[in-house]
């Protein structure tokens, strides 16, 4: 019935006369053989392959990478970024060490960090900048923050199970992520500059945080 995670979808850049058999491109799935040439696609979320969607842009040797993390991780195994690391080595030689100790908890649930910078080693000498972003805690977020956490303890790593959000848990995480962001542009990281190139930002950020 088409009704799972992923979604097969119309290919835009095929014209075909029949509609989807479900059957007939089960198989396809199961023999491991689709491709971005049949008459319908398979589309899904990514958390087939990982949840990050930053393995394409490794494939595409990138310089400058900016990824949020928001997967449900209360207990900091960074199951997403750690499957990318593997992958990125296995599939393409490519090499991410990640420092993860400042983007740990304590036992409060509270990290020194919201964000780190990861160095992305391509093969050939190639060099590249992971911004990655963890929704996390560090202990200086609101008052409506901290209350919130008080009374629900596993946010912002909630079950992905409970799909509706009440007005007050949207809130919430909205008010985290504006949070977040106001620290990547800390004067002290980014030198007072307000320029418009993300290039820029992400060089001054490295400067700070990488050397």
């Amino acid at each position: 019935l088409n009704l799972r995670l992923c979604y097969w979808l119309k290919n835009p850049e095929r014209r075909s006369r029949w509609g989807l058999n479900p059957s007939r491109y089960f198989w396809h799935e199961l023999r491991g053989n689709m491709t971005e040439d049949l008459p319908y696609l398979n589309l899904s979320d990514g958390g087939h392959i990982e949840n990050l969607g930053i393995y394409e842009l490794l494939r595409r040797r990138c310089k400058f990478i900016i990824a949020v993390d928001g997967e449900a991780d209360p207990q900091r195994a960074f199951g997403g970024l750690l499957t990318l690391v593997q992958l990125a080595r296995i599939d393409f030689g490519i090499e991410i060490d990640p420092d993860l100790s400042d983007l740990r908890v304590d036992d409060q649930g509270i990290g020194r960090s919201h964000f780190e910078l990861f160095r992305i080693n391509y093969p050939c000498g190639g060099k590249g900048v992971l911004v990655y972003v963890k929704a996390s805690m560090t202990g200086n977020e609101s008052e409506f923050l901290q209350r919130y956490r008080k009374e629900h303890p596993d946010f912002p790593h909630e079950s992905t199970a409970k799909q509706l959000y009440s007005e007050r848990q949207f809130e919430a995480y909205r008010s985290l992520g504006e949070h977040v962001a106001t620290e990547l542009f800390r004067p002290d990281l980014v030198d007072e500059w307000m320029g418009g190139h993300v290039r820029e930002w992400v060089r001054r950020l490295a400067r700070h945080l990488l050397s």
